[in-house]
């Protein structure tokens, strides 16, 4: 459009032509001024929240660590381990509040970086070890020694975490094993968790990934917040990767991770 305003600014300039137009003008940027300021108290309200909650997180950590440094004196007892199972549902609740507090943030908080594929999945999937054994579930690792891709390691970390976490819950009495497999597809290189258990209902797995969405497995399984999936799309939009989902009901999901590949 010819002559279009493209400023408020411009508005108030067009108005300010004629005695009409100079009061109306002189209305809008009262209504303006008003405005900004809402937005600001907004903004404040919200960055305090945030700060809140990545403080509250750290603290909660301390004892925490406190209580799993204390049940390493009482390791391989059934109680500890236990307890220990607990305080690792506490960790990952926390984690999650944390990354989720973050992704406003998210550009004053990633590194990227070129990230050895194999290597990661593999720290996952010791450090989840207990989980694996627990649940019956045995990790297959088909992820090639060479593949590297470009992402920031600990936001990285934590999307895998997160896939494998609910690929074991969910195949919990049904699948045998977890696959995590890498493939190289034109310019993409693709990382995949697929497991074999109950799989999404259709009408479902259109919304996994919106937030709060627990879906028909959240009710009958419990302690689903309905955020992991959103953060992992979240954080996948500003690491410039995608993601996918294919699911069956009784024949398992697979999540992919799509990564750019760079020469």
């Amino acid at each position: 459009m010819k002559n279009g305003i493209t400023s408020l600014n411009g508005t108030f300039v067009e108005l300010g032509s004629s005695e009409l137009g100079e009061s109306i003008s002189n209305i809008l940027k009262q209504q303006h001024n008003l405005y900004d300021a809402e937005i600001r108290k907004s903004n404040k309200i919200h960055n305090e929240h945030l700060t809140f909650i990545n403080q509250w997180v750290h603290q909660m950590k301390t004892p925490l660590s406190v209580i799993q440094l204390q049940l390493k004196e009482y390791e391989g007892e059934e109680v500890a381990l236990s307890i220990g199972e607990e305080v690792n549902k506490l960790n990952k609740g926390l984690n999650m509040a944390m990354y989720y507090a973050r992704i406003d943030s998210f550009k004053k908080d990633f590194l990227v970086e070129k990230v050895d594929l194999k290597s990661l999945v593999l720290d996952i999937v010791n450090e989840e070890k207990r989980i694996f054994i627990k649940n019956k579930i045995i990790p297959r690792l088909e992820v090639d020694k060479d593949i590297r891709v470009y992402s920031d390691k600990k936001w990285l970390k934590f999307i895998l975490d997160q896939l494998i976490i609910n690929g074991i819950k969910y195949s919990k009495d049904k699948g045998k094993e977890l696959i995590i497999k890498s493939y190289e597809y034109e310019k993409e290189i693709k990382l995949s968790v697929i497991d074999s258990g109950i799989g999404i209902p259709s009408k479902d797995i259109k919304k996994v990934f919106d937030p709060f969405f627990t879906g028909e497995n959240g009710r009958r399984f419990g302690e689903s917040t309905g955020m992991g999936l959103y953060i992992v799309k979240e954080v996948c939009k500003n690491l410039g990767h995608e993601v996918e989902i294919k699911s069956n009901i009784n024949e398992g999901t697979k999540v992919t991770i799509i990564f750019a590949c760079f020469p």
